[in-house]
């Protein structure tokens, strides 16, 4: 089966599914306008369009830069619609007399919402995030399949780009190798903005690639991950050139060792809050819990983070199917950091570690 077939397979499926979801809810129709919401429910894979979705009716409206594309993309049961403008759309709307109107309320304009309601003056939003958002936490098979495609580019990329590491050699440019090599293997882009941090840069989180030459005896944290069909990976790996020291060395085994004990203690109905909990305590317990900044890991799917966040935070409950990351890290500013991630896909059973790398010590030792 071709990919277009099946993608149209997959968001058809979707929709009907999603429909039956507004037949549940107070809403007369949904009004779809995030990219990965057009591109789960709709297969959609440009920049710009909306999708409503009525009882008897499901409608896309985008202009003429992708009415072309849409119409070999989307399921056939979609009416295509082109539009010039917003305004113009909401036009369009009004003359449907939808008086309660489902949307994406995280991202949805003000703007938006007013120049509706000038329109249609009647008119009244309530979010349907719910609806829209939580089937997109459990992977189905196709998506899975996406997904390890996309970590596998990344790491064939990683493991060429890795070769290359010397002193001399800038964070930029082994972010530009990595960017090279997945895009030659597939991708169609990075994940995001890969963090290649070394030396006392390393000890910054997000430390975006710098032009920061490596130096015999520096650590390099680096995170990344490849973008292919919509669908993301990330992982992250810290090497060090040449020996690191005893210190380095106990912090790098405390990191793993409380990320293998949050790859061990996943599992379905386990809360995300509590997961971060045991990751948490494993660095508490090693003395370096207080170096321990950000959350555990994060959703990952058509967007690089989305739900389930897993953190102190989090009222997310973890269920089969799912896949996130396993994260933890320690930063000692202005020094060193170190941080391992792993991605996790969740069974009836328990975690599948999808990413492949080796986390072990002796592995992270470039001589």
């Amino acid at each position: 089966m071709n990919t277009l077939k099946s993608n149209n397979q997959a968001a058809s499926h979707r929709l009907n599914k999603l429909k039956l979801q507004l037949a549940k809810s107070q809403a007369e129709a949904f009004f779809l306008h995030t990219l990965p919401s057009l591109r789960y429910y709709g297969g959609f894979t440009g920049d710009s369009g909306f999708l409503l979705i009525e009882a008897d009716e499901v409608t896309f409206f985008t202009d003429g830069r992708y009415t072309t594309q849409a119409a070999s993309e989307l399921p056939g049961k979609i009416t295509l619609v082109q539009i010039d403008s917003f305004i113009q759309m909401s036009s369009n709307l009004a003359e449907r007399k939808i008086t309660l109107l489902g949307v994406e309320e995280q991202s949805f304009s003000i703007f938006r919402d007013q120049e509706l309601k000038k329109r249609i003056p009647h008119l009244q939003t309530l979010s349907c995030q719910q609806q829209i958002s939580t089937p997109r936490l459990c992977k189905d098979k196709e998506e899975l399949a996406l997904i390890k495609q996309a970590i596998t580019i990344a790491e064939e990329a990683y493991r060429q780009t890795i070769t290359l590491v010397k002193p001399g050699i800038s964070e930029h440019d082994i972010a530009l190798e990595l960017e090279y090599q997945m895009k030659r293997r597939g991708a169609e882009r990075t994940a995001f903005d890969l963090i290649v941090a070394s030396g006392y840069r390393s000890s910054l989180p997000h430390g975006v690639a710098s032009e920061k030459p490596i130096a015999p005896g520096d650590m390099i944290t680096i995170d990344f991950g490849a973008c292919y069909q919509g669908y993301h990976s990330d992982q992250t790996c810290t090497v060090f050139l040449g020996e690191p020291s005893k210190k380095q060395q106990e912090v790098y085994q405390a990191v793993f060792l409380a990320q293998q004990a949050g790859i061990k203690a996943a599992r379905p109905e386990i809360s995300a809050k509590d997961l971060d909990h045991i990751v948490r305590e494993m660095l508490e317990q090693a003395g370096y819990g207080k170096y321990f900044s950000h959350g555990t890991g994060h959703g990952v799917g058509l967007e690089i983070h989305e739900a389930p966040s897993i953190s102190s935070r989090s009222a997310d409950i973890l269920a089969a199917n799912m896949v996130f990351t396993i994260e933890p890290g320690c930063y000692f500013p202005h020094q060193w950091g170190i941080r391992l991630e792993d991605m996790i896909y969740l069974t009836n059973q328990g975690s599948q570690v999808l990413t492949t790398l080796d986390k072990q010590l002796e592995s992270a030792i470039i001589e």
